[in-house]
């Protein structure tokens, strides 16, 4: 969204501001209600890591395909901005890569919240990390390609069998829901949030 602050449509652009001020507050909500979840510790750190695995993967892809030829336009179109436009130092290196590029703030956004939240985990088990940014795409050059969480290329059949590893499973969701029905979790949550 940030990417279209400078958009060249006023009436689009007039509307960024107050859409990324509502934004900053479910992104707020989001890392202060992981925070609390961490200092409870009720939650298996690994069910987390596989959630995490599963949705920043697919926020990867999001950003659309790594070389766009509709981004390049829109781009030099004045429609959209590069997301860190307003502290972007030099014009962009490639034109058709933008999305790539976003990509790379966007890894970077999330390694750097993974951080802060791993402060809040209990002592010793501080080991949340984003995945691979080829681990699990479905869009650009590593689509469908069976790359780790680690960004290691594995056989097709031990790709297969590392996404039930990694990725969460049902009996992932039994267990999560197993840990929120114990009368242990809301007294924890509720000690975090204090």
């Amino acid at each position: 969204m940030a990417i279209l602050r400078d958009c060249a449509f006023a009436p689009l652009a007039r509307s960024i501001g107050p859409m990324l001020k509502e934004e900053a507050f479910h992104l707020f909500t989001g890392q202060s209600g992981l925070a609390r979840v961490l200092k409870a510790g009720k939650i298996p750190l690994d069910i987390i890591q596989k959630y995490l695995n599963k949705w920043l993967s697919t926020g990867q892809d999001l950003l659309g395909k790594d070389c766009s030829g509709s981004a390049n336009r829109f781009y030099r179109w004045g429609f959209k901005s590069r997301f860190d436009e307003e502290v972007a130092k030099a014009p962009p290196r490639d034109l058709d890569r933008l999305n790539e590029e976003a990509r790379s703030l966007y890894y970077k956004e999330c390694s750097d919240i993974i951080d802060m939240l791993n402060h809040h985990a209990v002592e010793g088990k501080r080991n949340l990390r984003a995945p691979d940014p080829k681990f699990n795409r479905r869009i650009g050059a590593f689509a469908g390609k069976p790359y780790s969480v680690d960004g290691q290329v594995l056989s097709a059949a031990n790709y297969e069998q590392h996404l039930t590893l990694v990725l969460p499973q049902p009996q992932d969701l039994e267990r999560l829901s197993a840990v929120t029905r114990d009368p242990d979790w809301v007294v924890g949550a509720q000690e975090a949030a204090r």
